[in-house]
């Protein structure tokens, strides 16, 4: 059987991306050292990305230095588990290696989800240890225990736990001043069974008794709103420039209903700098019908939507890896938020998508260079009118060459070249080619009549006076050469 070249076949327009958003969720353990962040550094610039959400409170701990300004805001929480205890600052040490490579950094905080999952962690915990009773309950008076979701939650209903965060959170800010942005995750209940703490309810019951008319749900999403409207006018009032955030539920609907994360509300009421719905879901029907609600809200400019970009089962997002879902997936959900005009993509995780040099990968297909496209121009409407239609290729190697098939979507003077990963150009041709399948010879040598190494590079081809590219990702495997 004849040996057959590898191909992910993908498409995307350049089109004016320079403002576009292209974050990174990054997990503690990405950021335990020098190295680490480094490596975190080199990986998102390299990718063309230009925003770093890293998670500097874990579950009530610190992977920053509390009180860095001062004892204005009271912060007990200690330093994380995560780290060395060798007086390493993670979060000043990025900020500074990020804003040297125009990268924004944001601080991503976990709000009311309190304690680790993992039992062996919680009894050292600094809210188990000293607030145990701010734990939720649930509608029977029962307190909740570590195991029902990701740890125990604090109820967002009691004044006590909101005025605790709160100034962690100033501490946070206040003692980072050069911090682009503060991101809330897990601002929200755990579901609709939880939020029964006896303060809670006690709470609802007064606002009833005054008058008001409200269903339980109301009152829990008040709770929710009313923090974050709180977390906004605090820190801006200590930092007027810094950005408030939060990752959110995508289906507003599972997010009012179990979660009382109104997050719409918190736009109409200007509360929120940047919504991060968690577009995490595998059917591409479903993500589609989300991004179609959101569109009618008319807030894109404010919605960088998070994609899912990690395996469960710990496999790398390359397709040959991860047949079911990949990188080919991730890009197809990229291309569907570009034409809805949305803020930018966040992928989740750094950690799931760096394995195989994935990210890498991505970036080939979606991600094109950041310089690049700052000085692209729009396409013209008789571009966007075919740019959909992909020019399909496939090499097959016959006798030492290679025949390359191609389906070219409108006739004209083509140039093509293959090029490595870093865009030198090994080999290039221009001709004209009619509309429809077309079959073209190589001797599989550059231009430099070298014979071409093993290895992942890209198949370009635009037309003539057309300001738009075809970027097909190639894989060369070793067998052709046998």
């Amino acid at each position: 059987m004849k040996p057959l070249l590898t191909l992910i076949l993908m498409l995307f327009c350049l089109i004016t991306l320079s403002a576009e958003v292209r974050s990174l969720w990054v997990l503690p353990w990405d950021i335990k050292s020098p190295e680490s962040i480094d490596r975190l550094i080199s990986d998102a610039v390299q990718n063309h990305q230009n925003e770093l959400l890293v998670e500097v409170r874990y579950r009530a701990d610190a992977l920053y230095t509390p009180q860095k300004a001062g004892f204005l805001y009271s912060n007990p929480e200690p330093r994380s588990y995560v780290l060395e205890e060798d007086g390493f600052d993670p979060l000043d040490y990025l900020i500074r290696q990020a804003h040297a490579h125009n990268l924004d950094v944001q601080a991503w905080v976990i709000v009311f989800n309190a304690t680790p999952l993992k039992q062996e962690l919680v009894a050292n915990n600094y809210i188990y240890q000293n607030y145990p009773h701010w734990f939720t309950y649930d509608a029977q008076g029962r307190q909740m225990r570590s195991a029902e979701q990701f740890g125990y939650f604090i109820d967002p209903g009691i004044a006590e736990v909101q005025d605790y965060l709160l100034n962690v959170f100033s501490d946070i800010v206040s003692g980072y001043p050069e911090l682009d942005g503060l991101h809330l995750d897990y601002i929200r209940y755990p579901d609709t069974k939880w939020g029964y703490h006896p303060r809670s309810v006690a709470g609802f019951e007064h606002a009833k008794e005054q008058g008001e008319i409200l269903s339980w749900n109301e009152w829990r999403m008040r709770q929710i709103t009313s923090f974050v409207s709180k977390c906004y006018h605090r820190i801006k009032s200590i930092n007027p420039n810094i950005m408030l955030s939060a990752a959110v539920f995508s289906n507003i609907s599972d997010a009012r209903i179990a979660y009382a994360q109104d997050w719409y509300d918190w736009l109409d009421k200007g509360i929120i700098d940047r919504i991060y719905p968690m577009a995490y879901t595998l059917s591409y029907e479903d993500f589609r019908d989300q991004l179609a609600d959101m569109k009618q809200r008319a807030y894109e400019d404010k919605l960088v939507i998070g994609l899912r970009a990690w395996d469960t089962a710990g496999r790398s997002l390359m397709p040959l890896d991860n047949p079911a879902y990949n990188i080919a997936h991730i890009n197809k959900r990229i291309a569907l938020i570009r034409d809805g005009n949305f803020c930018g993509t966040a992928l989740f995780s750094y950690e799931g998508i760096k394995r195989n040099n994935a990210l890498a990968s991505l970036a080939n297909l979606a991600y094109p260079p950041l310089e690049a496209v700052e000085k692209a121009e729009e396409p013209s409407s008789d571009t966007r009118e075919y740019s959909h239609k992909a020019v399909d290729a496939k090499f097959e190697a016959i006798a030492g060459s290679y025949v390359i098939s191609l389906e070219i979507p409108a006739s004209g003077r083509w140039a093509w070249s293959l090029m490595t990963k870093d865009w030198n150009p090994i080999y290039s041709k221009e001709q004209y080619l009619l509309k429809g399948p077309h079959q073209i010879f190589w001797n599989g040598k550059s231009n430099g009549q070298d014979k071409i190494q093993s290895g992942e590079y890209l198949f370009t081809a635009n037309q003539e006076g057309v300001d738009f590219s075809y970027i097909i990702p190639v894989t060369l495997e070793a067998t052709l050469y046998e």
